[in-house]
């Protein structure tokens, strides 16, 4: 269940340090923590405690089989003992959601997944329980590394992070069903956003079409307003989404639909696919407007 990628560094005194590069079953950090094994120490903990959307949308992203974030873990030695123990510096929360989940400390919500939300771990069938468990977690193995050199690790790979822009930032910290609904149609349509080059691949790898699409969202909710922050809708509908979802696809599917009779050779070459929130609103406005846009 555990693959090893040896890899080596220099420490400052010239000397090669080992390190490794493993991935862990989901039952290895259980039978872990269950032998003591497993330290989940605060001292490096930076974020703050994950809400239960937050951790639904964690699980039902393991549900499919989609990967997580790696862990790094510092791997001690207990010399009286002659164990291994396994302290966590980052990936805390994932693994404390993680294992929260296994022992039923909380369900799925039905917004993230429709086949397993409302159910506690032991209630999902076999096969569904077996994934999880046989689900593999990338981890790097600091071995016995002081606390200021795991510091410094972690300020050289903050140096080359990105800074996220608005919607990334969104993204990062909102789980509720509009986000949901929002990544899913903007995502089922990237080839859409590339192809008619109202995006570049580029601008989807940053969610640009993520923003677009939750804007088009709200403005059929909402109306169209001269000025609208998406992070105030965000908010708005963390906790409180009354939209029917099924509806909202279907109008943003059927408006797409029309652009795309409109202009059958595409809108490359038009002045159209730049500009596109508003001929989206126009032929949605045409095609649904009825004195009231609520969904």
């Amino acid at each position: 269940m555990m693959r090893v990628y040896q890899k080596t560094r220099l420490c400052r005194k010239g000397q090669m340090k080992s390190y490794d590069s493993r991935t862990y079953g989901i039952n290895d950090f259980v039978e872990w923590e269950a032998a003591r094994q497993l330290e989940l120490n605060p001292r490096f903990q930076r974020r703050s405690v994950w809400n239960d959307k937050a951790k639904s949308y964690l699980i039902d992203t393991i549900m499919r089989g989609k990967p997580i974030p790696k862990v790094f873990i510092r791997q001690k030695i207990n010399v009286s003992t002659k164990t291994s123990i396994r302290e966590v510096v980052d990936g805390q929360q994932r693994l404390r959601t993680i294992l929260s989940f296994v022992k039923d400390g909380f369900k799925v919500s039905k917004s993230h997944n429709k086949d397993y939300g409302g159910l506690l771990f032991s209630q999902l069938d076999e096969i569904m329980q077996s994934q999880i468990l046989s689900y593999e977690i990338s981890v790097d193995i600091l071995i016995n590394l002081s606390d200021s050199e795991v510091l410094d690790i972690f300020g050289r790979l903050n140096s080359y992070a990105i800074v996220l822009n608005e919607q990334e930032k969104l993204n990062a910290s909102h789980f509720g069903p509009f986000k949901s609904l929002a990544d899913e149609i903007a995502r089922y349509y990237t080839e859409y956003w590339i192809s008619q080059k109202i995006f570049t691949p580029n601008q989807v790898l940053r969610m640009n079409e993520v923003n677009i699409t939750a804007d088009l969202l709200i403005a059929m909710m909402e109306g169209i307003k001269a000025k609208r922050s998406i992070s105030k809708y965000y908010e708005k509908y963390e906790n409180k989404f009354t939209g029917d979802g099924d509806g909202l696809t279907l109008w943003f599917d059927t408006t797409i639909s029309k652009i795309a009779e409109l202009f059958p050779d595409g809108l490359v070459g038009t002045e159209f696919n730049r500009p596109f929130s508003i001929l989206y609103a126009f032929h949605f406005h045409c095609a649904f407007y009825s004195g009231n846009t609520g969904a």
